[in-house]
């Protein structure tokens, strides 16, 4: 199968990149740094979604069956000019692959968009935007979804919960609490009460690479774990990897967690298509550790 990716070298990208390869895909993927590679399956596009007529020629040609939306410059600020713009780029995507036969899109959300609600959220759950970067995601999905209605092209919108694993960033929860436990340093947590469903990239990855392949229809899909994980344990968990006992300090900086608590119903996608994810959170958290092991 031709699968155009966008955001191909970034946390998720590249997971979801891997994992196209061993299924043997022929991709093209949208990049402004990646190198050069000598896979004879990947064939690289030098640009951006702000600059499209760039590289058009070379998309039309290419002649995706499906794409895969998964760049949103600047993150992870959410300020309402990056986000403005990052809609904008999406819908001139949407458009373009609309116009030149694509037949199905897949855009990666986010469980943001649900807003600050509790408990087991649903793809009916309305959403409940409440900044910049919810309110666009939320309008790339409707009016993506008018655009790609009146071409005949499916647009498949994907929610992750809280991805983990290797590459993250490094000022995100857990690549920070690897680096404490590194250096024997007890870390500052705002809330280690806090509860969130943590999803293994690799799972995601997974799940992104089964919806390109399959007959799925316009739909929302969760994608998480179904479970809800502290933050202390995961501190724990950690932490007793390195054989140090687990221990942090409450930042002085506290807040409230308006997304705490919450977690998805993922039995859609399972129903549908027969996916759940197959890393829990420890055999995870020692995934990404040996990966950031590995880079010293």
């Amino acid at each position: 199968m031709k699968i155009f990716v966008t955001g191909g070298t970034g946390f998720i990208g590249k997971a979801v990149v891997n994992q196209l390869l061993k299924e043997n895909h022929s991709l093209l993927l949208l990049s402004r740094n990646i190198k050069d590679t000598k896979k004879s399956n990947i064939e690289i596009v030098r640009g951006d979604l702000s600059n499209i007529s760039n590289w058009q020629k070379k998309l039309e040609k290419f002649k995706p069956d499906a794409a895969i939306h998964l760049a949103w410059e600047g993150l992870p600020d959410h300020n309402a000019t990056l986000s403005r713009l990052n809609l904008e780029y999406s819908l001139n995507l949407t458009e373009l692959l609309s116009e030149n036969g694509c037949k199905r899109l897949i855009i990666t959300g986010s469980c943001w968009e649900y807003g600050p609600q509790t408990g087991k959220l649903s793809e009916d759950t309305p959403p409940k935007p409440f900044d910049a970067f919810t309110a666009a995601k939320l309008s790339l999905l409707w009016l993506g979804q008018e655009i790609a209605k009146e071409k005949n092209m499916e647009f498949i919108w994907t929610r992750p919960f809280y991805v983990y694993g290797p590459g993250q960033h490094s000022k995100s929860l857990i690549p920070y609490l690897i680096s404490c436990a590194q250096a024997g340093k007890k870390p500052e947590i705002r809330n280690p009460d806090a509860q969130n469903d943590f999803i293994f990239v690799e799972d995601v990855a997974d799940a992104l690479s089964q919806i390109s392949t399959s007959t799925l229809k316009n739909n929302i899909y969760n994608i998480g774990s179904g479970k809800l994980t502290s933050i202390s344990f995961i501190i724990k968990c950690i932490f007793d990897q390195f054989g140090i006992e687990s221990d942090y300090e409450k930042a002085s900086a506290q807040h409230k967690d308006e997304l705490k608590q919450f977690f998805a119903d993922s039995s859609r996608i399972r129903k549908e298509i027969g996916w759940s994810p197959s890393t829990d959170i420890k055999e995870g958290i020692i995934k990404t550790i040996n990966y950031y092991k590995s880079l010293q």
